[in-house]
């Protein structure tokens, strides 16, 4: 992921499946998508460049939502929604540029090392340097 997009090592998504968005973001007219690698796309705000989402064409039940976009009432807001909204529970899927103590400290879920045209690694077949 491309820290120029977030201002973090981390981006930070909201995983979610299309039908939890009341309206969908393809109706909004400023809401643009561009094909980032075979059936990748990014989901950009066409006044402003700011990158919203990321979605696959062979898993659509789901959908990634970059976290900072969302309303900062949800974000910092009270109640259960907004802890849960702040608490990673993931982890960083693509390690080829892991930064060792630092963004490969979450854990949970499967861990990738890359995407080629021959499919996507595991991080445990990766070869050591």
């Amino acid at each position: 992921m491309c820290r120029k997009w977030t201002p973090s090592l981390v981006a930070q998504f909201l995983v979610i499946s299309p039908k939890q968005i009341s309206t969908a973001l393809n109706t909004f007219l400023t809401f643009k998508e561009y094909i980032s690698s075979p059936g990748r796309f990014r989901g950009f705000c066409g006044d402003c460049g700011t990158s919203i989402a990321w979605r696959s064409a062979d898993y659509t039940p789901i959908f990634d939502l970059y976290l900072g976009t969302l309303d900062e009432k949800y974000l910092v807001g009270d109640g259960v929604v907004a802890k849960t909204l702040a608490t990673p529970n993931g982890t960083q899927y693509w390690l080829q540029n892991a930064i060792h103590g630092v963004t490969d400290v979450l854990e949970g879920g499967k861990k990738y090392s890359e995407e080629g045209p021959d499919g996507i690694r595991e991080a445990n077949d990766m070869v050591a340097p």
